[in-house]
């Protein structure tokens, strides 16, 4: 039986927890013996704590997001040294404490504190777990752990010729892609030409994203549907369902990976903000991309990667979104574009499903290993052995 410990670093909902879900659940269907925990690092060390620096962070990315960006692209963006020095002398123990009482046979970093403190624990002689780095972004900021780690699961081949110039190891890296549910992987069927066009609007689970409830029309033009995806915003439902608009659906937030699916499958478009989790899902149900406002900090460079590349359009606040959204999907030569734009990313993956990691896992990683209560039974049998 092997343990999987699975670290993000808060309780709320975001791209970490999508991804680290995502495995899970792709690990248990593998083999059902396998346990998988997932265990939020802020969490664990207090739960005060945790809700204090999440409230913290939403108070700060709301009222000061450009102080916030600048703090950022400061301390995470560079290695800060300073800074990891204090991390260290603050949490480190407590790492290493959490690791001592779950005794997992893998270790699964979804953030870059937990990696962090992982890496170091490793390079100490303290932790001979495998460890692998599940990247939720288009980038790997200057706080992940890197020297120490087994296998960099990474979202392109940008990000694994950007490791791999630091020093790492060609061998430990793997393109996953940013991992999404296997739900995801079936293909959408292309809308026929006289269908509305149905599009999704997202702020993530916390439904952010000022320019949300600007995007729709008051006026139902009959060229198009929406679904309004407003998460833990009970404002922004009750406020969108105000309207009472026949074109438009209010929807809470929703947990299930099916459900999700059923509205990827009704879509042909998604207006969203550029976190990592949702535009992987979005580029795999073959989507049409657009984002609405773009919070501070790894938002931003997400968004610098995916307008580069062609698989996402910045949506203009000046002029109507409907309008920007017709003029695209009648543009033959843009949708080429697009459609080029996504099969490029596609193929540069080495897997393209959980399913397949966890057997590129378990062959890199697993093989000749047994589990620490497997390794316990062996020598107390063995030591029965040579007693008799």
């Amino acid at each position: 039986m092997k343990r999987i410990l699975i670290l993000p670093l808060f309780k709320m909902e975001s791209g970490h927890h999508k991804s680290a879900n995502a495995l899970a659940e792709a690990f248990q269907k593998h083999d059902p013996e396998i346990i998988c925990e997932k265990a939020d690092f802020l969490s664990f060390i207090n739960g005060g704590l945790e809700k204090f620096v999440s409230s913290l962070y939403l108070t700060w990315i709301k009222k000061f997001p450009n102080a916030y960006s600048t703090f950022y692209h400061l301390f995470f963006s560079k290695k800060s040294t300073v800074l990891q020095s204090a991390y260290e002398a603050v949490f480190l123990e407590k790492m290493e404490q959490l690791i001592e009482m779950k005794q997992p046979d893998l270790i699964v970093c979804t953030h870059s504190f937990p990696s962090f403190f992982v890496d170091k624990l490793k390079s100490y002689g303290v932790c001979k777990v495998p460890v692998i780095n599940l990247y939720t972004d288009f980038f790997v900021n200057g706080l992940w752990g890197k020297d120490q780690v087994d296998l960099h699961c990474v979202p392109s081949m940008k990000v694994k010729n950007d490791l791999m110039s630091m020093g790492i190891l060609e061998e430990r890296i793997v393109v996953s892609g940013i991992l999404a549910n296997d739900r995801f992987s079936k293909r959408k069927a292309p809308r026929q030409s006289d269908d509305k066009l149905h599009v999704l609007l997202a702020g993530g689970s916390l439904g952010l994203g000022k320019n949300l409830s600007k995007l729709v029309n008051l006026t139902d033009s009959g060229l198009a549907e929406y679904k309004i995806l407003c998460g833990s915003n009970l404002q922004l439902l009750e406020k969108v369902n105000s309207l009472n608009l026949p074109h438009v659906t209010a929807l809470p937030y929703i947990s299930s990976a099916e459900q999700m699916n059923l509205l990827y499958g009704w879509a042909d478009a998604i207006v969203t903000k550029p976190g990592g989790a949702t535009i992987s899902e979005a580029i795999r149900k073959k989507l049409l991309i657009f984002i609405h406002s773009v919070l501070p900090g790894q938002e931003e460079i997400n968004l610098d990667y995916l307008t580069e590349k062609g698989l996402a359009e910045k949506v203009s606040m000046d002029h109507s979104f409907e309008e920007q959204l017709l003029s695209l999907v009648s543009d033959p030569s843009k949708l080429f574009a697009i459609n080029k734009a996504r099969h490029q990313y596609m193929n540069e993956l080495d897997v393209r499903t959980c399913s397949e990691l966890i057997r590129f896992i378990e062959a890199k990683l697993f093989a000749g290993r047994t589990s620490i209560k497997d390794r316990y039974i062996n020598e107390l049998f063995s030591k029965l052995y040579r007693s008799l």
